[in-house]
């Protein structure tokens, strides 16, 4: 199948990258810190959650930026990136209280913006007759090295907090030597374009303001609001064991990776609202049902529907995205879609903690489900496909 795609050394090489980095990165936000500074540090649920929020909130915030300087000036923002994200990591190696935590943290989302869009506008750009393809390559990677990292580390936990900590540095200085190997320079373009022609652009376009502004900002809101507190829930309420913990991300995650390439072959088959309904809704009622589920393998099974159902979601939206990201510099315009995107999974950690830290993780739990069933709600109702035509025409 890849070799279809006729990738170069090159190629390869950045979706190893996106592979680690996000591995390191998921390992570290996702599942990592929040046991590390609750049960380490002694920090509460409402600031690891904030300190989360500071990563992808400085991250998301910086994106459009990062973008645009990758389109100028390629390999050394993506190398400056990296070594900022390394240093950072190092520096939360050695922090005891929440605002050096949260700078550091903040600091480490400065670092990461430039990877993702470097990834995405080299290994797809523009003009490729197998763009889909390759995006359906990255978007793999992505998922699973977002899938692998959080679930991994959960059996490295048993050395010890430091240990796996080290390991985490270890693995993102792994990713920058990976970075300085890969032929990266900035595409000459005789356009000048600046963030707010780009934005201007977008706006215009009807789809982006009516459906995809919304939808970016509540899908990652309603995941992210979970982050700081699965771990925990499943530790403390469900009395879990890390490994427990783990396996049962893995089912999760495997089926979504299983099932990503035959779902993503029924958006070109089936109306985008009916799937993106069908992904949304089905996600919210599960939800809805973990609270009251003390069965280990119940809870196995309605992990695993889950991830089947955000196998319907994530190619039913990628597609229904690229329909609106400009033809051309690329790195710029997926920065400024990644940061509207990345709104949404900022502030969910945050907001996620504080909801539990009143009616508890089963609340939070509640909060993501209503989003989500919002949203499933929203793609029934609205005249969506007529908004498409429009466009096309």
């Amino acid at each position: 199948m890849l070799s279809s795609l006729n990738l170069r050394p090159r190629d390869y090489g950045f979706i190893v990258l996106l592979f680690i980095t996000e591995l390191a990165r998921s390992a570290f936000f996702l599942t990592f810190w929040p046991l590390y500074s609750v049960n380490y540090l002694g920090f509460s649920v409402f600031t690891t959650g904030l300190v989360v929020t500071g990563h992808y909130l400085t991250e998301t915030l910086l994106k459009s930026l990062a973008g645009s300087l990758l389109d100028k000036q390629g390999r050394p923002i993506l190398i400056l990136g990296l070594f900022i994200s390394f240093l950072s990591l190092l520096g939360l190696y050695y922090v005891e209280s929440v605002w050096p935590a949260l700078l550091l943290s903040g600091l480490f989302g400065l670092g990461f913006t430039p990877v993702w869009l470097a990834v995405i506008s080299n290994v797809a750009p523009t003009g490729c007759s197998d763009r889909a393809a390759r995006m359906g390559l990255v978007f793999s990677a992505w998922l699973l090295g977002m899938g692998v990292g959080p679930v991994g580390v959960n059996f490295v936990l048993s050395a010890g907090y430091r240990n796996t900590f080290l390991g985490c540095i270890i693995l993102w200085g792994f990713s920058l030597f990976i970075g300085f190997l890969i032929p990266f320079v900035a595409k000459t373009t005789s356009i000048n374009f600046t963030i707010m022609d780009q934005i201007k652009k977008l706006t215009a376009n009807p789809m982006v303001i009516q459906i995809l502004l919304p939808g970016m900002f509540l899908q990652t809101l309603a995941v992210s609001l979970l982050l700081p507190i699965l771990p925990i829930y499943a530790t403390k309420t469900l009395e879990l064991t890390s490994q427990q913990y783990g396996l049962l991300l893995s089912a999760g995650g495997a089926t979504a990776v299983l099932f990503l390439v035959p779902m993503g072959k029924l958006v070109d088959r089936f109306p985008l609202p009916k799937l993106l309904s069908l992904g949304f809704l089905s996600c919210s009622f599960l939800l809805i049902l973990f609270p009251s589920i003390r069965d280990l393998k119940v809870i196995v099974l309605l992990v695993i529907l889950v991830g089947f159902s955000y196998a319907i979601i994530l190619p039913a939206w990628n597609s229904l995205l690229a329909r609106a990201i400009p033809e051309e510099q690329q790195a710029t315009g997926w920065g400024i879609f990644t940061t509207l995107e990345g709104l949404g999974i900022a502030l969910g950690p945050s907001l996620g903690g504080a909801i539990a830290s009143i009616l508890y993780p089963a609340g939070t739990i509640y909060m993501s489900a209503f989003v989500l069933a919002s949203m499933g709600l929203f793609y029934v109702f609205y005249p969506l496909e007529n908004i498409m035509k429009t466009r096309s025409e």
